[in-house]
């Protein structure tokens, strides 16, 4: 029971440190996206591609761990199956929560019809944008 105590406490610790050091990255819609746009252009590149080193580019090392380079590879052919190559983005807006600002786009993919919304979760680390979070819906 001790073990797991510390071990949670320890997780709390970690997290406040990582919270501590991180930031949103703007307060404007412009600021936003002047930052967040040029990260989802070169990962959206690197998904087209099949380029993981270009998709993971701006991944905090959480994520880079969560998504190595065989993940990638699978998770994208899941990717292209359901939906397609990425085509084009219309920025809608964003929400910044606690430190993390989640940018948000509707998505146009070669294999749908339907509108796909794509949601980059970012934070600022040491005066870089990092992402730690990304959904396609």
């Amino acid at each position: 029971m001790t073990r797991k105590l510390a071990a949670v406490l320890v997780a709390v610790a970690f997290l406040g440190v990582v919270l501590a050091h991180a930031d949103i990255i703007g307060t404007t819609d412009q600021q936003v996206q002047a930052l967040a746009d040029p990260i989802l252009d070169n990962l959206l590149a690197g998904l087209n591609e099949g380029n993981y080193q270009k998709y993971s580019r701006d991944f905090d090392q959480t994520l880079k761990e969560s998504v190595p380079e065989a993940k990638f590879k699978q998770v994208r052919s899941q990717i292209l199956k359901k939906i397609g190559q990425y085509q084009s983005r219309k920025y809608l807006g964003f929400l910044n929560q606690n430190k993390f600002t989640v940018a948000l786009w509707k998505g146009k993919f070669s294999g749908t019809a339907s509108d796909i919304l794509i949601k980059l979760v970012t934070s600022k680390r040491q005066n870089k944008v990092v992402v730690v979070g990304l959904w396609f819906q």
